[in-house]
Parts: C-alpha cells; structure tokens; sequence
C-alpha cells in the first residue's frame, strides 16, 4: 500500500526524533541519563602503560566506574605552569564529571620514568628512585591543595606505578 508522504511517519523520522530527543535531555544537569561513576581518574599518556593502567583499575574494583583522562604527566598536567593547556583540561574534566556522573573523588596514577616530568624538571632524578619519589610527591601535593580548593567535597588517592605495572599508594 502506498503512503501519501504528508500522512506517513517513518520508522527513520520517529528513531531520528527519538534520538534527538533522548540526547538534549542527557545533556540537561541532573538527568538519570547522567549515571553515575566512582570516580573521574587521571593517567599519563605513556603508551607503556596504557594496560596495565586499565588492570589497576579493574583490580581496584572501579571497572566501568570511572571516567578517565589522561594527560602528560597526569598530576603534574593539573597544576605545572609549563603545561598551561592541560591544567585547564583537567579542571575542566573534573568539573563535567561532577555534573554529569557525581564522582565522590579523584584517582591519580603517576608512573616512574615520565618524560613530562623529565620535561618539566630535566633528568636530574634519572635512576634515582628516592628522588624521583619525593618529586611526584612534592606535585601531588600541590594536586591534592588545588583540588581542595576548586572541589573541597572530592576525595583524592594517588598512585606511583612501576614500569611493570605495579602501583604502590601515595600519601602526601
């Protein structure tokens, strides 16, 4: 039978519509489109990484709980004046994640052996294990300040991974 195009909806017209529609009401603030995550967790880019990055997390129980950034040297990206760009990222991203998943806290994992650190503070911590410890946590120190002044009600952990993905926590 055929269909007088002015009184026929299609299936493509009404999925078309419905989509439209279902994705301006997830964009609202506060919508049960919205979800909810854990946390919002923050990694470096090294490639090397990238796995077991991933295994961390699923052994922590966060599988598909967190929402992820990752920036050169991570906890150093948030609050370096040489990486101006990546510390409005991450706010930024932190910012969204509250609104859209209500996380209750950050997760840091900085890695050893990072080249934005090497960048940001020269090769002076090169195999020097106690050093390059006491720098990452000098800057996570200055990650946990800033958070608690732009999101006093976030919780924070920080994480110092080997190259061989294991990952011993921080305090500072």
């Amino acid at each position: 039978m055929k269909h007088n195009c002015c009184n026929h909806i299609g299936r493509r017209t009404v999925l078309s519509g419905a989509v439209f529609v279902a994705g301006g009401i997830a964009l609202l603030p506060g919508t049960a489109f919205a979800g909810h995550a854990e946390a919002l967790v923050l990694t470096c880019i090294d490639y090397r990484l990238v796995d077991d990055a991933v295994h961390f997390f699923d052994s922590h129980h966060l599988t598909n709980e967190y929402d992820q950034v990752s920036l050169a040297g991570a906890s150093l990206a948030a609050v370096s004046p040489k990486f101006p760009s990546s510390n409005a990222a991450l706010w930024d991203h932190v910012d969204i994640a509250k609104k859209l998943h209500a996380i209750k806290k950050v997760i840091v994992v900085d890695h050893r052996d990072c080249g934005a650190y090497k960048v940001a503070y020269g090769e002076k911590f090169v195999g020097e294990r106690a050093g390059e410890t006491a720098q990452h946590k000098e800057v996570m120190a200055e990650f946990k300040k800033t958070l608690a002044k732009k999101h006093p009600d976030l919780g924070v952990e920080f994480y110092l991974m080997d190259l061989d993905g294991k990952a011993e926590a921080v305090t500072v």
